[in-house]
């Protein structure tokens, strides 16, 4: 069972200076490698390696504009050590990546539990007893990013010295500071990457096409939501029928798919 322990330090990192967050933002994708060679120069003078996802659902490889992938390209990991992150059965099990689903503040991990600035209970239910097995790392300092339309990216930080377990100083103090250059990074390389045709349009729904949707989503048929708002079937369907036009939805689940991507869900 991994242990949630809020590390009592004083969170005091070392700022990012305007020019490092400058040379790690990405416009176009023509910058993606020079941004990518900037912070890995700025992770390793802190002692540190990074590894770089940008879409946990996927897996796939972040890439430069010639379609190299950072992680071995540029970040320096080779194809052994990104192996379990690429298999994607093995990466679904991965306890890092399981933790970065539940929290979205930077915490670390190793065999003895997942540390976060705060409690979070949910970190509380990953098993870490097979760690070794799962995860070919002693220890990492993890970036989380929760972004627009569902998509969830990470930073993982090990340490130059493979052997090392204990990273709380390192946490302590540059936490703050490499969450900020992952942002400003992965910020700017998901917008220029990101394929507009798979995404919502932006939209507003009405309260009573919110609430239809948010019925559906917990499972319940038409019949048993208008029995729940008080509207008749009828009444329901034609909801959910406009909801699925404002959304460009094609059915059903297409419309609580997209409304919990937009956020209206929770």
């Amino acid at each position: 069972m991994a242990t949630n322990v809020v590390e009592l330090y004083q969170f005091q990192p070392d700022t990012a200076p305007r020019d490092i967050l400058d040379a790690v933002t990405i416009r176009t994708k023509a910058d993606i490698a020079d941004a990518a060679a900037a912070l890995e120069r700025e992770v390793r003078g802190f002692g540190l390696r990074v590894m770089l996802w940008h879409d946990l659902a996927t897996m796939e490889p972040a890439v430069d504009a010639e379609g190299l992938p950072l992680n071995a390209a540029i970040l320096g990991w080779d194809e052994a050590e990104l192996a379990p992150f690429t298999d994607i059965d093995q990466a679904i099990r991965s306890p890092v990546l399981r933790a970065c689903r539940v929290e979205s503040q930077p915490f670390w991990i190793n065999r003895r539990g997942i540390r976060s600035r705060w409690d979070n209970p949910y970190l509380e239910t990953i098993g870490l007893e097979d760690f070794d097995q799962r995860t070919p790392l002693q220890s990492a300092i993890v970036v989380p990013l929760h972004m627009p339309f569902g998509q969830i990216a990470a930073a993982i930080f090990t340490s130059t010295d493979p052997a090392q377990t204990d990273l709380s100083r390192e946490f302590a103090r540059l936490g703050d500071a490499l969450a900020r250059l992952v942002q400003r990074f992965m910020a700017g390389y998901v917008k220029v990457s990101r394929n507009p045709r798979y995404l919502p349009t932006e939209t507003v729904l009405t309260a009573r096409q919110i609430e239809c949707l948010r019925w559906a989503a917990l499972g319940k048929t038409d019949y048993e939501i208008g029995i729940i708002m008080g509207c008749s079937h009828a009444g329901v369907r034609y909801h959910m029928s406009r909801a699925c036009v404002s959304l460009g939805a094609i059915n059903r689940a297409q419309s609580v798919f997209r409304a919990c991507q937009l956020g209206y869900l929770g």
